[in-house]
C-alpha cells in the first residue's frame, strides 16, 4: 500500500510540472505575439515591390526637338556623371582608339556614339563589372576635338577653326578675323547633315549684335558670309567706279557720288541719269537732276544692286573752263603786244 501512495504522488508531481510548463510556453507565445503586433501597428506600411528593370533594359528620353546629336570622337572630353557615386564619375578624354577608361571600370568605346548611347553603355560596363546593381549614368561633351567650323565668305581669313564646345556666331567670325568691308547682308549657316536647311542670319536686322552672340554654332557647321552687291558710277566724277552696298544698308544717290569723292566742276548735273537693270534682261533709264537732289527739290532716290549713275560732261562748261581761259589768254597778250610796238 505505501509504495502505491508513493507512485500516486509522483504522478500528481509530474502532471503538476506539465501544467507549469504548458503554461509557462503560452504565456511567452502570447508575450510573442503582443510585440509582433505592437511592431506592425507602429511600422508604416512597406510599399509593394516593383520589378527591377535590368540596366540593359532602361530606355532614355529622346532629345528634345532640334536638338543635334553629334557623335563623340577621339580627343573630346566627356563629364560622365554616375548618380550618387563621385569615385566612378569625371571628366574623361576620348583616346586616339575612341575609348575613355573609367576610374574603376576599365576602358568602354564610345567613339560614333551619341551622349545617350555613351551613358548606356558606361552603363552595362559598371552592371556587368559587378560595380553597381542599377547606374544611372549621365553623359555630356565638354570639349569637341574632331570637327571644326567652316568660316567662308567675306571674312579676313577663311578656313577651319577648332572651337571646343559650343560657341557663338560672334565667336566663329572673330576667330577668322572678323568680316571684311564688302560684307553682304546675310550669313548662311548650315549645320551638319542639314544643307538643305540653311539658318540665314539677316545683317540688316536692328538687334543684329544680339543676334550674333545668341546664336550657337556647333562641330560640323559651316558658316558662309555673303558678298555686299555692287552698285556703279561713271562719268564725269572724281573717282569712277564700282562700290559696295556694305552690309545691305540702303545706299541714295548722293551717297553714291559722295563714295565717288564728287563730281568735277564741268559735269552737267542736270542732266544725269540712273540706269537700272530689269529681271527680263533690260534696263530701264531715270532721268535726274543732281542740282534739285541737292536743294532737296527732288527725291534721293536710294540705288539697288547693279545701278549705274551717269553724270555726262557739259559742252559748254568744258568750252568755259578750257577754251574760253585760252582765247582770252592769247586775246590780252595780243593786245600788250599791240601796245609794246606802238
Amino acid at each position: 500500500m505505501a509504495t502505491t501512495g508513493r507512485d500516486t504522488m509522483a504522478t500528481t508531481t509530474n502532471q503538476g510540472w506539465k501544467r507549469c510548463a504548458l503554461a509557462c510556453c503560452a504565456a511567452l507565445l502570447a508575450f510573442s505575439a503582443s510585440c509582433v503586433l505592437a511592431q506592425t501597428a507602429a511600422s508604416p506600411s512597406a510599399p509593394p515591390a516593383t520589378a527591377q528593370t535590368p540596366a540593359s533594359q532602361q530606355s532614355y528620353p529622346a532629345p528634345p526637338p532640334g536638338a543635334r546629336n553629334i557623335p563623340i570622337g577621339p580627343g573630346d572630353l566627356l563629364d560622365v556623371e554616375v548618380f550618387n557615386t563621385p569615385e566612378l564619375s569625371g571628366k574623361l578624354r576620348v583616346d586616339q582608339q575612341g575609348q575613355v577608361t573609367l576610374p574603376l571600370g576599365g576602358d568602354v568605346p564610345v567613339q560614333g556614339l551619341t551622349v545617350a548611347q555613351a551613358a548606356r553603355v558606361i552603363q552595362d560596363a559598371l552592371v556587368s563589372k559587378n560595380l553597381m546593381l542599377q547606374p544611372t549614368v549621365m553623359v555630356n561633351i565638354l570639349e569637341y576635338a574632331t570637327e571644326g567650323v567652316t568660316v567662308l565668305g567675306e571674312v579676313k581669313s577663311p578656313g577651319i577653326y577648332t572651337l571646343l564646345g559650343p560657341h557663338s556666331l560672334y565667336d566663329a567670325l572673330a576667330s577668322a578675323g572678323g568680316a571684311t568691308s564688302s560684307e553682304g547682308a546675310t550669313i548662311a549657316i548650315t549645320h551638319a547633315g542639314q544643307s538643305d536647311h540653311p539658318h540665314i542670319v539677316n545683317v540688316t536686322t536692328p538687334n543684329y549684335s544680339a543676334e550674333q552672340k545668341s546664336t550657337i554654332i556647333e562641330p560640323g557647321d559651316t558658316i558662309v558670309v555673303s558678298r555686299a552687291d555692287l552698285v556703279y558710277i561713271v562719268g564725269d566724277t572724281v573717282r569712277s567706279g564700282a562700290f559696295y552696298i556694305q552690309n545691305g544698308q540702303p545706299l541714295t544717290v548722293l551717297e553714291l557720288v559722295s563714295l565717288a569723292q564728287g563730281v568735277n566742276r564741268t559735269a552737267a548735273m542736270s542732266h544725269a541719269a540712273l540706269i537700272r537693270p530689269t529681271p527680263e534682261g533690260g534696263a530701264i533709264t531715270i532721268p535726274m537732276n543732281l542740282n534739285k537732289i541737292m536743294r532737296n527739290e527732288e527725291k534721293n532716290l536710294a540705288v539697288l544692286a547693279g545701278d549705274v549713275l551717269v553724270v555726262p560732261r557739259s559742252g559748254w562748261k568744258t568750252f568755259g573752263f578750257t577754251a574760253l581761259p585760252a582765247v582770252t589768254s592769247a586775246v590780252a597778250n595780243a593786245v600788250t603786244d599791240v601796245a609794246i610796238i606802238q
